[in-house]
């Protein structure tokens, strides 16, 4: 479980200040070298561990929400199920992601490190709506790596995964500029296909159990 700050990687899942976190990349597989692993086995430890990250998520207040997310949250769970009668194990991961809103500066009057972290929120936020547009019109090149969110996104965004995006928009009419922006964001992404998610399934070579993950 870690958070996005400033296009930093910050690790939710443990109190002390270690070394900076990065992405890897390996083939297809993208991972975060360092980051806290917990073995979860029942609901009730996931959501445990999901409450623990929480706290450690960097809010603030702004004109426009006394508890403002200045960061994207990514919560990963890994799943490894055994098939004993076909004698093969499946491996998978659930990615969720939060995003922080876009922000507009006028209306959040955000200046010093509150307009640091709206800029940078907003930056990341383009970069996910060119990754979109890419996929969209079918493009030789998708710039994953334009900020950390959408190379950490890139395994869910391109063909091995299923994707499924909830947009929140305001009713209120204060708001009407910005939800319509976050319609069109999201009538925009409909347009996206990403083809048939592949199937990560393995011949069972020692003895394993079933066994998940939350990082």
């Amino acid at each position: 479980m870690l958070e996005i700050y400033n296009d930093s990687l910050n690790d939710l899942l443990t109190k002390s200040a270690g070394a900076a976190l990065d992405i890897r990349v390996q083939g297809k597989t993208v991972s975060v070298p360092g980051l806290t692993q917990t073995r979860v086995q029942t609901e009730a430890d996931i959501l445990s561990v999901m409450e623990t990250g929480e706290k450690n998520r960097k809010i603030a207040s702004t004109k426009m929400n006394i508890q403002s997310s200045r960061s994207h949250l990514v919560v990963a769970l890994e799943v490894e199920g055994l098939d004993k009668v076909l004698g093969r194990t499946s491996r998978g991961t659930l990615t969720l992601c939060d995003l922080a809103g876009s922000e507009r500066i006028s209306k959040t009057e955000a200046e010093g490190q509150r307009l640091v972290e709206a800029a940078a929120i907003n930056k990341s936020l383009t970069a996910l709506g060119q990754v979109f547009g890419a996929l969209k019109n079918n493009a030789l090149h998708v710039p994953y790596r334009n900020s950390k969110l959408t190379h950490l996104l890139q395994p869910c965004l391109s063909g091995d995964a299923k994707c499924c995006v909830f947009v929140n928009a305001s009713p209120d009419a204060r708001d009407a500029v910005e939800t319509l922006s976050t319609l069109q964001f999201g009538s925009s992404i409909r347009q996206v296909s990403l083809g048939r998610a592949t199937q990560n399934i393995s011949p069972v070579k020692n003895k394993t159990s079933n066994k998940s993950t939350t990082n």
